[in-house]
């Protein structure tokens, strides 16, 4: 196994990896014996952090099932499924944010519809985004005799069926079996609410390759919005975030009615990096004539054996793009468009960067925010590739503080962690609507145009 390499990177929020289910007698075993192993070496080493290690005072009943496992265990393990599944074990049991996750080759694509789904306290599953250019963005409903009609799906349909399998009510985990097991071609029924009277429509939607954007611009036929404000969604500060978002600006200032008002939807933004989230700051902050190198939060973190360090989270108005390796280059909205004004949008699950990036522009740039209570979590992590990158570990690391004013100079004391942000117009988030019903956008509406 090779020794961990450190990325300068500071990224939020990483799912815990789920690894692939093995025979309970495999995993019992592996997760019992690599525990005895980091306890032999943290014994065997000296310290850590200055606490003795013994597995005998500290850890009796696993040295009682290893002794066990060397007596009586039947199968020979596999050490590479082992490594992978013990770690992401260990990694995964220290906090929500700690993971283990192998790494997908760069630019893997897979077939796809492009549509996500969410459910409701009934398990009723409704269309919460179809991607921009997804197969889902193009797909007409399709009549009994097999005529094509002109009605498109839309956010906020709710799904009858898949493939003739009626999916009201189903639990989750039963829901996701069938949307697995779809095939190239996806028939949906779906029931739409949004008059007074339900309408029907069934669709075919044959699956393709393309790019799911994380941020992506909609104009205000499709949103409902005034013809003056615009939106756009950031679903992520990840892979593609920046790219995805230097578009998403570009179609905004392209839109041919001009709007000068900007809707930024994150809610349901789980984090990322922190550089992207800079990278996408420095379009709205702007500070003595820069935009770049304006200190977002101060981050407290271990550099190494409980030696706490600080350093911040700034603005960058450069950034190497994901995609071509070309060098983005932002810009500040403020000063392109005349009367700019702009709200975020959140809701209990925007956390993280999300955080950080509405908390900036309401510092800096007195950016109201729309929704509920966010998720609150105001801890990093420090991403830590090995073997090869195979793998990367993503391991809490410190806590950032926000910016806030304090006898009239910038102050970096508030840590949201467990707290969360409380929006400047309260709006109820918790729901799946239509967009032109959704109270959210309705509430940012009322305040762009008042």
């Amino acid at each position: 196994m090779d020794m961990f390499e450190e990325k300068d990177i500071f990224t939020e929020y990483p799912k815990t990896p789920q690894p692939s289910k093995k025979k309970t007698a495999l995993v019992v075993t592996v997760c019992a014996i690599i525990v005895v192993i980091v306890a032999g070496i943290a014994f065997f080493g000296g310290t850590m952090y200055g606490r003795e290690k013994s597995i005998d005072e500290n850890m009796p009943m696993v040295k009682t099932i290893l002794d066990a496992l060397d007596r009586y265990y039947i199968d020979e393990i596999d050490w590479d499924e082992f490594q992978f599944i013990v770690a992401a074990a260990v990694a995964g049991s220290v906090d929500p944010y700690t993971g283990l996750v192998a790494t997908s080759p760069a630019g893997m694509q897979t077939l796809a519809m492009g549509i996500t789904f969410g459910n409701d306290e009934y398990c009723n599953y409704k269309i919460t985004d179809i991607a921009p250019g997804s197969p889902a963005s193009k797909a007409y409903n399709v009549y009994s005799d097999g005529q094509t009609g002109s009605v498109q799906l839309k956010i906020g349909d709710e799904l009858l069926s898949i493939d003739g399998y009626p999916v009201q009510h189903l639990n989750r985990d039963s829901f996701s079996q069938i949307i697995s097991k779809t095939g190239e071609t996806v028939e949906l029924s779906v029931v739409r609410n949004e008059g007074s009277t339900p309408l029907f429509y069934n669709f075919s939607i044959t699956k393709e390759m393309f790019h799911s954007p994380v941020a992506y611009y909609l104009d205000s036929d499709i949103t409902g919005l005034p013809s003056n404000v615009g939106y756009i969604v950031l679903k992520e500060f990840g892979d593609t975030a920046c790219d995805d978002f230097a578009e998403a600006v570009d179609d905004f200032l392209n839109d041919t009615d001009k709007p000068d008002k900007l809707v930024l939807d994150l809610r349901g933004n789980g984090g990322g990096s922190t550089a992207i989230c800079g990278f996408i700051a420095s379009y709205f902050v702007k500070q003595n004539g820069k935009t770049s190198g304006i200190p977002m939060a101060k981050y407290v973190y271990n550099a190494g054996y409980g030696d706490m360090e600080e350093t911040y989270f700034y603005t960058q108005n450069t950034y190497e793009s994901d995609v071509d390796g070309t060098m983005l280059q932002s810009f500040n909205l403020y000063d392109r468009i005349d009367g700019f004004d702009c709200v975020v949008l959140v809701n209990g699950s925007s956390a993280s960067s999300s955080e950080l990036l509405t908390s900036t522009l309401s510092y800096y740039c007195g950016v109201k925010s729309v929704g509920s209570q966010t998720y609150g979590k105001g801890v990093a992590q420090i991403v830590i590739p090995y073997n090869n990158a195979k793998y990367e570990l993503y391991m809490t690391n410190g806590r950032y503080y926000i910016a806030s004013e304090k006898n009239g100079e910038t102050v970096f004391e508030t840590n949201i962690h467990g707290v969360g942000l409380t929006p400047d117009i309260p709006a109820d988030a918790s729901g799946m609507y239509y967009m032109a019903q959704d109270p959210c956008l309705l509430e940012a509406a009322d305040y762009l145009t008042a």
